[in-house]
């Protein structure tokens, strides 16, 4: 994905308690060719084109028109709020994937039963491993949070802590998130990563490392990096990965993706 390279690391921030957050700066690309692999690949998080066209037939709709009216959040409340989740959670999975390479399943998205509503489960998970099941195998879990309006209520940094918070969350969402990904998988015709999924269910007698994350997607007007400093993961777990992400316009840049991902 060309988009990934328009990632800036920046100085390395701390918490109150000393842990580390991993500040990155997402300088997007004026050139159409790398917005529209990306709207693409956003899209594919969503439906593909053979299933998009199944869905639509007898419909009478075009393909646009029924990924903005049918799959894509809409514009009337929570549609807003669900875009900007929906679109903070595939960017972490893609840095994930794509920087830190992880496998990453891509089902989440797919089918909802309301467009409107953000997924139940752990909001990001990826999986390392070799030919055969190792102690040294890893599964990540990452709490995602968004800002993309610069009036919001909540700064930067709370967003942050609300992810870390959640994160507590997520021990006993992933055991559910394991099966129902794997299943999905299955129904998808996609085995291979089922079987990978299914690795993962059952750490007693096949153990593996696992570790948590947290990350906050902001609008730039909402990152202070003094602020990051009043974010505590005290009484959190030790393999907490913690991640920033700031863009000059959030909400602009989620509009430009979704009005181009429509655009197959």
């Amino acid at each position: 994905m060309e988009y990934i390279k328009g990632y800036d690391t920046e100085a390395t921030l701390y918490t109150a308690d000393g842990r580390e957050i991993l500040v990155l700066r997402l300088q997007l690309s004026d050139e159409d060719a790398v917005l529209n692999e990306w709207a693409t690949h956003f899209r594919e998080q969503y439906r593909y084109l053979d299933d998009l066209d199944f869905e639509r037939e007898g419909t009478g709709l075009p393909r646009e028109e029924f990924l903005r009216n049918y799959v894509f959040p809409g514009n009337k409340r929570p549609g807003p709020s669900t875009r900007v989740g929906d679109f903070c959670e595939i960017l972490v999975a893609d840095y994930i994937e794509f920087v830190w390479n992880y496998f990453v399943p891509r089902i989440r998205y797919r089918n909802k039963f309301n467009r409107n509503t953000s997924p139940q489960g752990s909001d990001v998970i990826g999986f390392k491993m070799g030919l055969s099941p190792s102690p040294k195998d890893e599964a990540i879990i990452f709490e995602v949070k968004g800002a993309s309006d610069p009036k919001g209520r909540q700064e930067g940094y709370e967003r942050l802590q609300a992810a870390v918070d959640d994160s507590n969350k997520d021990i006993t969402r992933f055991a559910e998130t394991l099966n129902a990904t794997k299943m999905k998988l299955r129904d998808m015709r996609k085995m291979d990563q089922a079987k990978m999924v299914a690795r993962f269910q059952n750490i007693t007698d096949k153990p593996y490392i696992i570790k948590y994350g947290a990350s906050a997607v902001l609008t730039e007007k909402k990152f202070d990096d003094k602020d990051m400093a009043k974010v505590t993961t005290y009484g959190r777990n030790d393999d907490m990965e913690l991640i920033v992400i700031h863009t000059k316009d959030l909400k602009a840049l989620i509009d430009e993706l979704y009005r181009r991902a429509a655009l197959c």
